[in-house]
């Protein structure tokens, strides 16, 4: 069985010394309430909660899975029970704005419960995490009436929600969807159509579930550009009695997240209610997508934490073998696996990501709250166009490498982590649907390159490049730390040019795009991961204790920036090569 202990001093070293949320949460008026002792003691119960109520379901939900009876899903034992716990303890309003009825915690508090809760029990926390992004677009484009009817209910999480986006013939291009919804005389809607693959589908941990729903009204334009947005319930009103034409076609039975429902769902005549201008859904929709992105980013943060910390204990406890240099424990007929260099090594580039990308989820947390209620307008907007620009790569470049790392950690287990009762193979098979789910890491290279970049003439890259001139002249001043600036800085100066060369070499052949997008997104990654490593590096000044905490960061970035010299330049000279790659890949002919 897995076992787990909440980061908590990660976390308020980078709340608090990297972030510096102390400062910048009084500068914000839904959040001005928190200060560093409320903020400690919260995640602090949020541990002991995770641990103690979550993780022991973690195992034994994988293995018993959702079931359909009766034309309604029934979730693993204790599911029930721990999310009552869950919501009678008021964990569903932590990061939802006081206005709505929540607690106005700050994002990166949302962010480093959420990697708990996915460290612990990921196919709950998909229960738990989306009715936010539900609550948000409901609460920013739903009129009187529809947050009248459901705002209070999600916020509280007293009812939990879905998106309804694909369909058996539309999953990425959304323009082929098909359901309709046809307008009533009261200003609601009848919905009918099918929808497939949604998370949290039916359920019996609430009394209620809503759906936000993409359809097509009556002489719609066809494409993206004639979807609107729909909230609608599972029952009408209060009364789980009045069913509201909403029906389970099937359950899937998945690969990992077992635990969790992902259904087929039939849409009859349902009565909905729209959300936000007609034929407009979509842009509405990305509210909710993109706060799911971000989840599905700390998703795979949490699962490789819980990989590393359990593959840190196993090589620990497990003797086999001599190290190489002599051995460690010569009482002892063999030395632990950790004496090994490459196994070190190993357990060492787990750090090397785990890290960075938790500020990374924590950081574009913390600009969604500066864009929302920052009193500086320029400041709002920047913090807005950076997240933009961050998101695909907090749910594309994580998902991508955090496979990696979880089955590194599962290597190091042997046989032992082959076989269920470790708990480490369930990792792995979780992890997977994070370069799936909400728009697969292709899709996200395309939104990166296409749209974020090459869409607004680098504006957005530019907010973020701006930053690196400012950290690498601290760093200067931070003995041993030298190298790190110069390098970041060179690195920064590479963009301009590359991204002048590719979208020349689009204005020839649009496929330029689509061939170099997934090597864009894995550079803009790399670089990223540096700026973070450097910043975590600068703020990592050790305390008189000596204590071995910050003290490892300056080396774990030395570290980083010394192989990242080597992967930056030949992801550069490939991308500069797009049009012969092109030609090249023109000239086969698949069979």
């Amino acid at each position: 069985m897995l076992q787990y202990q909440a980061p908590l001093e990660e976390f308020n070293f980078l709340a608090h010394k990297v972030l510096r949320l102390s400062e910048l949460l009084p500068l914000l008026p839904e959040h001005h309430h928190i200060d560093a002792d409320l903020f400690r003691a919260t995640l602090e119960v949020g541990a002991e909660l995770t641990q103690e109520q979550l993780l022991p379901l973690n195992g034994s939900g994988d293995a018993e899975g959702c079931r359909l009876e009766h034309g309604g899903v029934i979730t693993p034992q204790g599911f029930k029970s721990a999310y009552r716990l869950f919501y009678e303890n008021g964990w569903p309003a932590l990061t939802v704005p006081l206005s709505i009825g929540g607690q106005g915690f700050p994002g990166a508090a949302g962010v480093f419960f959420d990697e708990m809760l996915a460290s612990t029990n990921l196919s709950f926390s998909i229960f738990a995490n989306v009715r936010e992004g539900v609550l948000r677009c409901v609460d920013r484009f739903g009129d009187e009436r529809v947050r009248s009817l459901f705002s209070d209910k999600l916020a509280s999480g007293e009812w939990l929600g879905t998106m309804c986006l694909t369909e058996p013939q539309a999953g990425s291009d959304l323009g082929l969807i098909r359901t309709t919804a046809v307008t009533q005389s009261d200003g609601s809607y009848l919905l009918s159509g099918t929808k497939i693959f949604i998370s949290n589908g039916d359920h019996d941990l609430t009394e209620n579930i809503v759906h936000l729903v993409l359809a097509r009204t009556e002489g719609a334009p066809a494409g993206t550009g004639g979807l609107s947005l729909f909230v609608v319930p599972k029952y009408q009103g209060d009364a789980p009695a009045s069913p509201n034409g909403v029906s389970v076609i099937a359950l899937e039975h998945k690969h990992g997240i077992r635990a969790n429902a992902t259904c087929a769902l039939a849409f009859e005549n349902a009565r909905g209610y729209r959300v936000g201008e007609l034929n407009r859904g979509l842009a509405c929709m990305f509210l909710l997508m993109n706060s799911a992105r971000l989840a599905v980013g700390v998703q795979t943060v949490g699962l490789a934490e819980v990989a590393y910390q359990n593959a840190l204990r196993y090589t620990q406890e497990r003797f086999q073998g001599r190290a190489l240099n002599g051995a460690t424990h010569p009482d002892q007929p063999a030395d632990p696996l950790l004496s090994h260099i490459g196994v070190k090594s190993s357990l060492v580039q787990q750090r090397l990501f785990i890290e960075p990308a938790r500020l990374l989820c924590a950081w574009v947390g913390s600009l969604l709250d500066e864009a929302r209620c920052h009193p500086d307008d320029t400041w709002r907007k920047q913090a807005s166009q950076l997240a933009e620009l961050l998101t695909p790569i907090v749910k594309g470049y994580l998902s991508h490498h955090a496979g990696t790392h979880i089955a590194s950690a599962l290597q190091l287990f042997g046989g032992h982590g082959y076989i269920v009762e470790t708990g480490m193979e369930q990792l792995l098979r979780d992890a997977a649907i994070c370069s799936i789910y909400e728009g697969t890491n292709y899709i996200q290279s395309l939104d990166l390159l296409g749209r974020k970049t090459l869409g607004d003439q680098g504006q957005r890259l530019g907010i973020f490049l701006s930053h690196i001139p400012v950290l690498a002249e601290r760093l200067r001043q931070r003995p041993g730390l030298e190298g790190v600036a110069t390098t970041l800085a060179s690195w920064a100066a590479e963009f301009e040019p590359l991204v002048q060369q590719v979208s020349v070499d689009t204005v020839f052949n649009r496929d330029a795009v689509g061939l170099v997008a997934p090597d864009f997104l894995e550079l803009l990654g790399t670089v990223v991961f540096g700026y973070l490593w450097a910043w975590i590096a600068d703020a990592a000044v050790p305390s008189a204790s000596g204590e071995e905490f910050p003290r490892s960061k300056p080396a774990l970035a030395q570290l980083y920036f010394s192989e990242a010299e080597v992967r930056v330049p030949s992801l550069i000279e490939k991308l500069k090569r797009s049009a012969s790659r092109l030609e090249q890949l023109e000239q086969i002919q698949l069979c």
